[in-house]
């Protein structure tokens, strides 16, 4: 149902990305200051999706795909592994909650898991903690984004032209500037407080992302080396700007530097080893991505209960190594052949 060829590179970054967003859960003083900009890696993710779904789906649902038949595809991808992160989460806070641990009820986590489950976030009164969308997982909150978008992409995509994604690319820039400018941050969408950030942040770098597909056939940007981009990525999301340039650099790294890395990236050449190991880290980025947070809940609770103690960064590194084998594990006996299994289902369909 989509096009094989494979962006190595780009898949090699994305696991670059997945593995920085731990650094933003992970407290690690050292960490942060090392990538003060860690959560700029959902943009990145965001200007990936549209450019990559463009290329996989973009003749199908340019000929006899409905926008159900391509939503279907996305819940198929997402959900796995998704549901797998909730219930580790819920199952923890269960766990506290029984044990008196935290404030939260097991009403408020029953609550929280039936959200989960529909892929919706969670209001206030009903949350485990009234400010969180998806309090069992809070990464999940760009996975909703990403499906509203998918299905606002799918939509109108037959409407499409370079010029009008690029449109709605500024009207999300516009929006988000205007929220930003309110609420003194762009980094939002993960919080009630800050959940409308979500939706332009989405909008402006999805957009702009399929706006560098569709401009491929007209024009084809110079190709950086595949080191040069992973190395200008992990340069922005460490990049420190203090005070008002920090909402000014956000901006900037939305708008142009990671539309300009997916489009001289995509065609990088790379081979032997680094290629394997590209391909390795996009094979673990979504899992890795979905279950770290859950992963160094339970790590905390282990380490706590036999009396250990461990510094903040070498908490990363343990998370990321546990995050990494998990979704190693889990794609060849769970998440892939589950997905197989409900592609071939729908195809009689």
């Amino acid at each position: 149902i989509a096009d094989k060829q494979r962006f190595v590179v780009l898949d090699g970054m994305r696991g670059l990305a997945a593995f920085a967003v731990i650094t933003d859960h992970v407290r690690s003083p050292l960490m942060e200051g090392l990538f003060p900009g860690r959560y700029l890696a959902v943009d990145f993710f965001f200007v990936l999706s549209g450019f990559v779904l463009m290329h996989v789906y973009g003749r199908r649902l340019a000929s006899n795909w409905s926008i159900g038949d391509f939503m279907r595809v996305r819940f198929i991808r997402f959900y796995p592994l998704y549901i797998l992160g909730a219930l580790a989460g819920a199952a923890l806070l269960a766990l506290n909650a029984v044990k008196g641990w935290n404030a939260a009820t097991l009403e408020h986590v029953a609550s929280s898991t039936v959200f989960a489950a529909l892929f919706l976030p969670t209001p206030p009164p009903l949350s485990i903690w009234p400010n969180a969308p998806f309090p069992l997982n809070g990464p999940s909150w760009s996975l909703f984004f990403e499906l509203f978008i998918n299905c606002v992409f799918a939509a109108i995509f037959t409407w499409l032209t370079p010029l009008r994604s690029a449109l709605i690319a500024l009207a999300g820039a516009v929006g988000l500037l205007a929220f930003s400018l309110w609420s003194g941050e762009l980094g939002g969408g993960y919080a009630w407080s800050n959940f409308p950030s979500g939706f332009g942040r989405v909008t402006l770098c999805f957009f702009a992302g399929v706006c560098i597909y569709q401009l491929r056939d007209r024009f084809r940007a110079p190709v950086l080396p595949a080191w040069a981009g992973c190395a200008l990525l992990l340069a922005a999301l460490m990049t420190p700007a203090p005070g008002q340039f920090r909402l000014a650099f956000d901006l900037a790294a939305s708008i142009v530097i990671f539309p300009f890395l997916v489009m001289t990236c995509a065609d990088s050449r790379i081979g032997g080893p680094f290629a394997s190991a590209a391909a390795w880290l996009g094979a673990v980025s979504y899992g890795v991505y979905v279950l770290h947070v859950p992963a160094w809940g339970w790590l905390q609770l282990g380490l706590q209960y036999f009396g250990i103690s461990i510094p903040g960064a070498a908490a990363v590194l343990a998370v990321a190594a546990l995050a990494a084998a998990a979704a190693w594990i889990l794609d060849k006996v769970y998440d892939a052949p589950l997905r197989r299994l409900l592609m071939r289902r729908r195809a009689p369909a």
